[in-house]
């Protein structure tokens, strides 16, 4: 009797572990083939230097998802961020793609936080002070930035690229819609140290905790992967210029 339970369990193990080979398998597939139509929809041309300058605005959140910081082609299911898009963004077309990145390059959730920004209180003070430490920089140059810009305008960078990849927006699309957010980043910002802050000080207000991303901010703003880990294109602030 122990025999046989012993060889039942042991046949469901092998149908598990064959299952399991076999999923893995077609996944791999799905996912070439994923890759097979992205790059076939697409130009394939090598990014230009002037390209790579406009992902840099989006660095920081690239890093954060473990995306190459100068790619501009899906390594994962594209599956993943479909859902992404859906449950985060309510974004399922072009048509929700371009309302909720022209709301972005509007700049209406930094907006939203200027009276906060503008009446000095505790709480403003608190989130400055973290931030400065957090990022290993003086307290005043905080104090600089009045302006949380840089929240909505890397998530527009980050958030046209994976519309992108779920062929919501074409490929000349994105670039304009990454231009733009450059364009107005330049309006309101003076440089990479400024535009850091602005987008942590956006991402704070807006509830989330600071530790969440302090270090890969850093890390970006002083282009040194040294700091936790190597990444590759860490030093994209040193290399392409804010203006």
């Amino acid at each position: 009797m122990n025999t046989n339970i012993y060889f039942i369990i042991g046949g469901v193990a092998v149908v598990f572990i064959i299952y399991m080979i076999v999923l893995q398998n077609m996944m791999k597939k799905k996912k070439q083939q994923q890759l097979e139509n992205f790059k076939r929809n697409s130009s394939g041309n090598p990014l230009t230097e002037a390209q790579k300058r406009l992902l840099t605005f989006g660095a920081i959140l690239f890093y954060n998802r473990s995306e190459k910081i100068l790619g501009i082609t899906p390594e994962s299911h594209i599956e993943i961020y479909e859902h992404g898009l859906a449950q985060q963004w309510e974004i399922s077309n072009t048509q929700e793609a371009k309302e909720t990145l022209n709301d972005l390059l509007a700049l209406q959730r930094s907006t939203s936080f200027q009276p906060f920004l503008q009446q000095r209180s505790a709480d403003l003070a608190k989130i400055q002070k973290s931030i400065a430490k957090g990022l290993g920089i003086e307290l005043s140059v905080v104090e600089e930035t009045k302006s949380a810009y840089g929240w909505d305008i890397c998530r527009a960078v980050s958030l046209a690229k994976w519309c992108y990849w779920c062929g919501y927006l074409t490929e000349s699309e994105t670039w304009e819609i990454m231009g733009k957010a450059a364009e107005i980043a330049n309006q309101y910002g003076k440089n990479w140290t400024d535009y850091t802050v602005s987008f942590l000080l956006g991402r704070t207000i807006q509830g989330f905790d600071l530790d969440d991303l302090i270090i890969e901010a850093k890390q970006i703003l002083h282009c040194d992967g040294a700091l936790l880990r190597k990444i590759e294109d860490s030093d994209v602030y040193k290399r392409y210029a804010f203006e």
